[in-house]
């Protein structure tokens, strides 16, 4: 080889290493970028995100307690829910369930505020919460049945816990005139109860007031023939009924009776 076209030779090593240098990353960086770009869309894993908020959730005061339901969340981002978590603030009372969308969160405090944070959980963990607020109230109930002591006597209504607001409860009986009383009945007007409805108020920091009640005629007379003729007693018993509480719920027993014993 001559000495020109060994240097021709030699440039042309040169410049095809300097071609190379400068275009095989290029190349490749295109040939990987056109075969990601040529993978499917549907064969990519989507990213599963946290469930939305539960939407429309409600809360009912029950005694010590919060009853609470919602409706699914809009989005389970992109993953099944697999439960859901109340929790009661202050306090962190709390109640879970596995997919049913109502719980009772219980251990709260008569008479206190709380809000109650609703979250769906799935994979990916618990998602935003959905609050809703409720105030707890007390429970008013009759402590017992009551003996009455003819003609007059009290029935003892319970508060269960005090508060700073007026509690008002109404009350109605059932029977009167023609009441039944231990298998027999009151002739005329002799098994009317007085009074026959009204209402009763605790004062702020008051658990226990009473509704006096009394019978008409204050003499025991008046038994039906038939009772007796059938050597049967004519006791008066009525029923009374707690009604529409203000500022309170309910107890377990609303009903309360009112019987005469000799």
């Amino acid at each position: 080889m001559n000495p020109t076209s060994e240097r021709t030779y030699r440039r042309f090593l040169v410049v095809g290493r300097e071609v190379l240098r400068r275009c095989v990353p290029a190349l490749l960086a295109v040939t990987v970028l056109t075969v990601v770009a040529s993978v499917p869309a549907a064969a990519r894993a989507p990213k599963i995100k946290k469930p939305g908020a539960p939407t429309a959730a409600t809360a009912v005061a029950v005694n010590d307690g919060v009853g609470v339901s919602w409706t699914a969340p809009n989005s389970d981002g992109g993953s099944p829910v697999t439960g859901y978590t109340v929790t009661a603030l202050p306090g962190g009372q709390a109640c879970t369930t596995t997919g049913a969308t109502t719980c009772t969160v219980t251990g709260l405090v008569n008479g206190r505020s709380y809000a109650l944070h609703v979250r769906a959980l799935n994979i990916a963990g618990s998602g935003r919460a959905s609050t809703v607020r409720v105030s707890l109230v007390p429970t008013v109930s009759f402590a017992s049945s009551t003996s009455f002591t003819y003609p007059a006597e009290q029935a003892v209504v319970l508060l269960s816990e005090s508060t700073s607001t007026t509690v008002r409860v109404d009350f109605t009986t059932a029977g009167g005139d023609g009441a039944q009383l231990n298998w027999a009945a009151w002739a005329g007007d002799a098994a009317a109860f007085h009074p026959s409805s009204g209402t009763v108020t605790f004062a702020p920091g008051e658990t226990t007031t009473a509704i006096p009640f009394t019978v008409s005629p204050t003499a025991a007379s008046g038994c039906s023939v038939q009772s007796m003729e059938l050597g049967l007693p004519c006791y008066p018993v009525v029923s009374v009924t707690l009604v529409n509480p203000k500022h309170a719920l309910l107890g377990p027993t609303p009903t309360s009776d009112l019987y005469y014993a000799p």
